[in-house]
């Protein structure tokens, strides 16, 4: 299913809105969901990671894309099992960040989450990581817990971050 979203963006000349389209991942994107994944994160996934989610004999894994003008931007992976979801990467192209794409990714992540039938969506988020708990919280996420020395680059703490209940 592709979905299309609109985005305002401020440009020297004005406002101009352009297309964030949404769709699910397909092969081909992931070479640039790959590079987008090293400058996220510390400890990125494999391309073996990314086919493996990409699998048809994994029902349950679920790769979306943000796609502006032609280029994949942005994407996220959740792992659906009778209603309880974890939204196990999200990401967005370090060029294209404070833009609204990772809001808007989101939004459509949980819209698709809940059309499918997840109730309960968890996620872990760095204790550091400040501009992604603020996106997250905007969407209803709470604190559930923390996971101690949970990321291996460097012990980090993560919260996880849960929404008891997203059809409400």
């Amino acid at each position: 299913m592709t979905r299309y979203y609109y985005i305002q963006s401020k440009r020297m000349t004005g406002s101009l809105t352009t297309t964030l389209i949404f769709r699910s991942m397909e092969i081909t994107d992931l070479p640039v969901a790959l590079r987008i994944e090293r400058q996220s994160f510390a400890t990125p996934w494999s391309k073996t990671t990314f086919r493996q989610a990409l699998s048809e004999k994994h029902t349950h894994s679920h790769l979306l894309v943000a796609v502006l003008e032609e280029t994949v931007v942005a994407y996220a992976h959740f792992i659906l099992i009778t209603g309880d979801v974890y939204i196990t990467n999200f990401a967005v192209d370090l060029a294209y960040r404070r833009r609204g794409i990772g809001k808007a990714l989101l939004k459509e992540t949980l819209d698709r989450i809940k059309k499918m039938g997840g109730e309960l969506v968890f996620l872990e988020v760095r204790v550091s990581n400040l501009a992604a708990q603020n996106l997250y919280r905007q969407f209803g996420f709470q604190i559930h817990s923390i996971r101690k020395k949970y990321y291996s680059d460097n012990g980090e703490d993560a919260y996880l971050l849960w929404i008891p209940e997203l059809s409400n």
